[in-house]
């Protein structure tokens, strides 16, 4: 279980059979002697989805384990093990049979030992049990997930368990390198943080013990906005406070043996505001945004604080600001007005953030006014804050709006964007070059409207919300080369995720205008209170009202609201700690018709269309009419344009969408999309939502149907990623189908099929890889191989790594491939594709010659095919399967071809790959400004045509460049950078390429030959994790610690002639030398003298290793011939000079020196 679910039956290993029988075994063994019933397991096992057949299947696989675990038992004989009764199955067995079970009892024991030195005895050999994540195979199941989180949490415990006991001892040293490596894994984890620091200052190394702790303050604040806890704040103090006392680290304070705390916490607030209305500071005559504007509304308005909208002079609602309550922020205004007067000719960014409620968008309503009457062209797009919403609907919103002022030079170029409707053109063959080509014409559209009409602002709120076209767009024409437009961003500053992030680093390069709102001074919270109220609040009510809501001025206004409402609130106790018991107190005020309104209001989204709602209520006009009335006077609704509502802010909506059950939430969704499909049929995406979110079997087919539609126009946006949340929901309307008349394995291959090619061009090769399987399975299950072809040639888009896990071959998939190829010969098309996918799976593996015969055969085919786009599929997979270091001329010879047809076909997506395949010939010629110049140019293409995986692979080229040069700092950080982009796309060897980067640059950080603590933690961490695989890494840590023994005792693959060949070569070199494994040497030799002029790894550009040579000095020098040894370490220092390598040349010249 602590790994692979692996049986022994009387000391010999068993197979267990196939991956569904294996769950069944791991299910009930999750169930820890529970007895299951055969509903429960067959809905698990088939995670809700069941064939007909699926209980027969369930007790045919009872069967065969009972077999397999009991060999001896007689027929007929009771079951000891699998056992049954009338309610089900159970798996039982002795204590200490399973090593989970032995796993937790020998922590408990490790917890309750007091000897430190037992302690370390026990830990060490219950890890050793840990082959890999727990229940490997069916981890991410939903039903596994407690228990592989239980047993997860009890591993980390026990390792922080064995760090205590190693410091404890006083083994300073040893307890290092794994406390560092634990805080890594685990950064919120403040005990990884104290045992590392009390190991650092148990070593005597009482400035990094302090840095330990400064980092771990940084990691809360930046992650959680908390301090340290108790036990880190005393042994602070205790470092601080002593010199080199290692009875005092030993003794430091743990966690369980310290009296919890309370840790004041602050508001933010901004001080010193003009609060006189309509004030604005000295500007010399010009007239900043907050002129003439008065900052609040008089109480007797009834519009005083109810309009959230801003309507344009075509009706269109655009921003907030335009008669609402508005207090302070007169600085913030003037750093707008400084930012239009620079921006007016060359264009800039503002960017406005702050948590919700505090006044960003209201902000921005002000500035949009301003801006107006400055003469500027003002568009305004919102990200949807709520599910169900077109793709890039900001932009949509914002370029319709331009239209109407100044219509688009070429229509059809930006059509995607501005047509009405699903409806249009289909989107271009190949996407990547679609999407360049349309966000081209948006920015010679606004650089045409600039020079016609004058200055032309662009105001995107909510970007918190954005979608990945919504941002890649923002990003092209906030470049450095984008048209000189003034854009204006808010978002919140607690919801900025992953995607933003990266974008709002590519602004960073124009150098914005960053606004951080806070919360309201004192007098700003008074003066809006007393506005809301319509008379003084007095002092102690206002002091009470600035603490609870920190001055955040939508908390404020509701508040004061309640207070005007209520008169009892004016007790402090009385005041409602949070805002969204405010707003359901606020609530709870409505009459009942109105409230129920407002929750239909909410299902809808943040913004409806009053015949909607009148049509899905099922009441009568008025009666709706008057409820929406009622929520417009209570300020919890405006009119944002006619026959439209609109919630005053996302607050009210997320309130009341949340407090509705699922099963009232799922009826709801229902009504909306019967009200949308009489109204609305056109409304694909909407329609798409609430179909899927009402959960019927009734509404599932037009979920389908309208899901189909809204990711087509998803894909003519370029959304991609859109397009596979769609489609995703499509898949699974589908299942709920209860008897649909078409072929259903066909239909669900052929919807799979759609979500795989959505999938991969969304950069998500793992969940790619995913639906693909799904797909095989399904053709498989209905012997159907038609449906299996469909399936395995679905994936159509080159890739620069293995669309598989590294050293993972999936051979039933494989002998599927040949089974079909070997079958009467389908179309050429088609055989290209499925030899492209056998290429894929066999690539880099043992088989070489039977690789290389598939790809001739690839480019065979698709030569007659006459296809230029099939051929150059070919010539990237042929490339991509031949050696990096010996077939050089081929590989050159390919790139040739391909760079010719890529440039005629105007394919984005080939052309990085010539790039990729260029710089790779330069890594094997040893031409390091080659493999630079074609890093930053398919690096460049990459970001232009938003290629994520290309872009991960050109970035890994300058930190192995990095790496090379010895920069270690800016290699591990350019490192890092590609691993969180591979994470945030979730791509499959994200991790594994992280991992390396760090080992292989961490192998050089060390003291001496000794590697890093990080390096040399993650190398155990991964041989523990991946076995043999990564057995010669960590034998070689192991080694170049002085520990041999040990590393002889680690068990080692064989060597793979794949893409990493020669830095695996030359680790495993390295190693032979340090253990004297002569026996090993010569075959070594064999295989790296035909690429002796090389550095090791840098063909593939990715991570670079020293100088093949100087490997082959090691070996010579292992089978005594020492002349060639010299001549191996003279080579070696000239490779690594023409790399600019001078740590690698004194390395090669040490070693010809001794």
């Amino acid at each position: 279980m602590l790994g692979s679910v692996e049986a022994d039956v009387n000391g010999v290993r068993v197979g267990l059979g196939g991956p569904r029988q294996r769950a069944v075994l791991a299910l009930l063994l999750c169930a820890r002697g529970e007895v299951l019933s055969a509903d429960r397991m067959v809905d698990q096992v088939w995670e809700g989805r069941p064939p007909t057949r699926a209980l027969a299947s369930l007790q045919s696989y009872v069967s065969n384990l009972r077999r397999i675990l009991e060999p001896g038992r007689a027929p007929r004989a009771r079951a000891e093990v699998l056992v049954s009764d009338v309610t089900g199955y159970a798996v039982r067995v002795p204590d200490g049979t399973l090593d989970a079970w032995r796993f937790e009892q020998a922590v408990c024991r490790a917890r309750e030992t007091p000897s430190a030195h037992e302690t370390r005895e026990l830990l060490q050999e219950a890890l050793g049990w840990w082959r890999g994540p727990a229940y490997a195979e069916v981890a991410d199941a939903e039903w596994a997930l407690a228990e592989v989180a239980r047993l997860n949490e009890l591993r980390l415990h026990a390792k922080e368990l064995l760090i205590d006991a190693l410091v404890r001892d006083g083994l300073w040293s040893e307890a290092v390198p794994s406390a560092e490596a634990l805080t890594r894994e685990h950064p919120l984890r403040e005990e990884g943080w104290r045992l590392l620091a009390t190991a650092l200052w148990g070593a005597g190394r009482r400035a990094d013990a302090l840095d330990a702790l400064r980092r771990n303050r940084r990691v809360l604040h930046d992650e959680l906005r908390l301090a340290p806890g108790p036990a880190l704040v005393e042994l602070e103090r205790a470092i601080v406070g002593r010199r080199d006392d290692q009875r005092a680290a030993r003794s430091a304070v743990r966690p369980d043996r310290v009296e919890r705390k309370d840790v004041p916490s602050g508001r933010p607030a901004l001080a010193g505001r003009s609060l006189t209305a309509g004030s604005a500071p000295d500007t010399g005559g010009r007239r900043g945004p907050g002129a003439d504007v008065p900052a609040v509304r008089e109480a007797g308005d009834r519009s005083a604080g109810t309009s959230a909208g801003l309507t344009d002079d075509h009706g269109t609602a655009s921003c907030a600001g335009a008669d609402e309550l508005f207090v302070g922020r007169d600085g913030e205004l003037r750093v707008i007005e400084r930012a239009a007067r620079e921006g007016r000719r060359t264009g800039g960014v503002v960017q406005v953030t702050g948590e919700p409620g505090v006044g960003k968008t209201r902000l921005l309503g002000r500035a949009v006014q301003w801006l107006r009457s400055e003469g500027w062209q003002v568009v305004v797009g919102r990200c949807p804050e709520f599910d169900g919403a077109p793709p890039a609907w900001a932009w949509v919103e914002a370029l319709r709006e331009l239209a109407r002022r100044v219509p688009p030079g070429d229509p059809d170029a930006v059509a995607p964007l501005v047509g009405e409707g699903a409806g249009g053109p289909a989107a271009p063959t190949d996407a990547v070059a679609g999407r360049f080509s349309l966000h081209h014409a948006v920015a010679a559209w606004m650089a045409r409207a600039v020079t016609e009409a004058g200055p032309l602002a662009v105001i995107l709120d909510d970007l918190h919300r954005a979608d990945t076209e919504t941002l890649a767009l923002l990003e092209h024409l906030t470049a450095a080369d984008g048209p000189p437009v003034l854009v204006l961003t808010a978002h919140r500053s607690t919801e900025a995720g992953e995607r933003l992030t990266g974008t709002l680093a590519q602004l960073a390069a124009r150098s914005p205008h960053r606004i951080a709102l806070g919360g309201l001074a004192d007098d700003e919270v008074r003066a809006l209170a007393t506005a809301v109220c319509g008379a003084p609040v007095d002092r102690h009510t206002l002091a009470a009202l600035t603490e609870r809501t920190g001055g955040n001025p939508f908390y404020v206004r509701e508040s004061a609201r309640l207070l005007a409402s209520e008169g009892s609130l004016v007790a402090l106790s009385e005041v409602p700690q949070g805002v969204r018991d405010v707003l359901r107190r606020r609530l709870a005020q409505l009459p009942a018709h109105a409230f129920e309104v407002l929750r239909l209001a909410a299902v809808v989204g943040r913004e409806a269309d009053v015949e909607v709602l009148v049509r899905a209520a099922g009441a009568a006009e008025d009666d709706v009419l008057d409820g929406l009335e009622a929520g417009v006077m209570a300020g919890l609704l405006v009119e944002p344009a006619p026959g439209r509502v609109r919630f005053a802010h996302a607050l009210v909506r997320d309130t009341l969408y949340t407090d509705l059950t699922r099963l009232r939430r799922g009826r709801t969704h229902a009504k909306v999309a019967e009200a949308l499909r009489a109204l609305r049929p056109d409304g694909h995406t909407a329609l798409a939502h609430h179909c899927a979110q009402s959960g019927t079997a009734a509404l599932a087919p037009l979920a389908v149907e309208h899901g189909l539609r809204a990711a087509e126009l998803a894909e003519r946006r370029y959304a991609h990623d859109a397009a596979v949340r769609m489609l995703e929901r499509v898949v699974e309307s589908y299942e709920r189908i209860p008897a649909p008349g078409d072929d259903r394995d066909a239909r669900r291959v052929e919807l799979l099929g759609k979500l795989l090619r959505a999938q991969v061009r969304a950069g998500t090769t793992l969940a790619a890889r995913r639906t693909r399987g799904r797909a095989i399975e399904i053709a498989e299950q209905a012997g159907r191989d038609d449906l299996l072809t469909s399936a395995l040639t679905g994936w159509q888009v080159p890739t620069p790594w293995q669309t598989r896990p590294y050293g993972f071959v999936d051979r039933p998939l494989v002998r599927a491939l040949e089974r079909l190829l070997a079958a009467d010969s389908p179309d050429l098309g088609t055989r290209c594709l499925l030899l492209d996918t056998l290429v894929a799976e066999l690539a880099g593996e043992h088989d070489a010659a039977r690789v290389v015969t598939a790809a001739r055969e690839l480019v065979a085919v698709a030569r007659r095919s006459d296809d230029p786009a099939l051929l150059a599929l070919a010539l990237a997979s042929a490339a991509k399967c031949r050696s990096y270091e010996r077939a050089v001329t081929f590989r050159a010879r390919t790139s040739t071809e391909l760079r010719t047809l890529a440039e005629h076909l105007d394919l984005p997506v080939y052309r990085w790959v010539c790039e990729f395949i260029d710089g790779s010939v330069a890594g094997a010629l040893g031409d390091p400004r080659a493999v630079r110049r074609h890093a930053h140019a398919g690096l460049e293409l990459a970001r232009r045509y938003r290629l994520v995986e290309p872009e991960a692979v050109h970035q890994a080229s300058l930190a192995m460049l990095a790496h090379v040069r010895g920069d270690f700092d800016e290699a591990l950080r350019v490192y890092d950078d590609v691993g969180a982009l591979m994470h945030r796309h979730g791509m499959m060897h994200a991790q594994n390429f992280h991992e390396l980067g760090l080992i292989t640059v961490g192998l050089e950080r060390g003291p001496g030959l000794e590697p890093g603590a990080e390096a040399a933690a993650l190398a155990r961490a991964r041989y523990e994790r991946n076995g043999p695989l990564d057995g010669d890494t960590y034998a070689l840590v192991l080694a170049r610690q002085g520990r041999l023994a040990e590393a002889r005792a680690i068990r080692r693959a064989p060597l793979r002639h794949d893409h990493h060949h020669t830095r695996n070569a030359g680790i495993r070199a390295e190693l032979a030398a340090l253990l004297g494994l002569r026996a090993e040497a010569p075959e070594l030799i064999r295989q790296l003298l035909p690429v002796r002029d090389q550095l090791s790894g840098a063909a593939y550009t990715v991570f670079a290793m020293r100088p093949v040579a100087h490997y082959l000095g090691l070996l010579f020098r292992l089978t005594g011939n020492e002349e060639a040894a010299a001549r191996s370490f003279e080579r070696a220092e000239s490779v690594a000079r023409r790399w600019g390598a001078e740590h690698w040349a004194a390395a090669a010249r040490n070693e010809r020196n001794r």
